[in-house]
């Protein structure tokens, strides 16, 4: 015949599975439980948009051309002015651009300077890097300022933009954005022309709504 003792031993395991099932239970619930994608207007996103004066991206830069390499990416813009920076994994640099809308200056992973009037035929003349830096200020934050065509994703935001520079179809795809920020702006992002393919990764966005300073 069981003891007391022995029956509540009993009762107090039973006890804990139960607790320990019902807790197991709620975290799987948890996990497999779907994110909430913000959704929104395309006008009102679109103006918000245009109304970042200035931002900061910091990211991953993944080329594939006539050259292959992979770089760390810094892109500031500010009203009348743009500044690349690519660096190696070693932080040296591999190109640095500062551009306005008439004079581009670049320095060279030799850290020799050279000067030209506009930042993309620069950029090509000199590194062999085929990359539209004009157009890549709003195209970075999802606005397709001035593209032939677009396609807006399921939330109302950019998915897609192409256009046609110079005889070259650049096309453009926003795989992913970043919901930490307002507005939302693109997280992952491959940017194609011909047999060019450059892959973006934004990992940290700095807007003028910041209360961080932009570098």
């Amino acid at each position: 015949m069981p003891t007391i003792s022995s029956v509540r031993g009993f009762l107090d395991s039973t006890r804990r599975l139960i607790t320990l099932s019902l807790l197991l239970s709620l975290l799987a619930g948890c996990a497999t439980q779907p994110k909430t994608i913000p959704q929104t207007d395309w006008d009102s996103h679109q103006q918000s948009l245009q109304q970042l004066s200035q931002y900061q991206a910091n990211g991953k830069l993944g080329y594939k051309g006539t050259q292959r390499f992979g770089a760390n990416l810094l892109w500031r813009s500010a009203p009348q002015n743009d500044h690349l920076l690519l660096t190696n994994f070693l932080g040296k640099t591999l190109l640095k651009l500062d551009a306005t809308p008439i004079r581009a200056t670049l320095i060279s992973h030799d850290g020799k300077t050279h000067q030209g009037t506009n930042a993309s035929v620069l950029i090509q003349q000199l590194t062999d890097i085929n990359l539209p830096v004009e157009q890549m200020r709003d195209w970075l934050i999802g606005l397709p300022t001035a593209a032939d065509t677009y396609q807006l994703n399921s939330e109302n935001r950019v998915a897609y933009l192409a256009k046609q520079i110079d005889n070259q179809l650049w096309q453009l795809d926003y795989n992913e954005y970043d919901y930490s920020v307002t507005p939302a702006l693109p997280k992952r992002m491959v940017l194609t022309q011909g047999d060019v393919r450059i892959t973006l990764v934004i990992y940290e966005w700095l807007i003028n709504d910041n209360n961080r300073k932009l570098q």
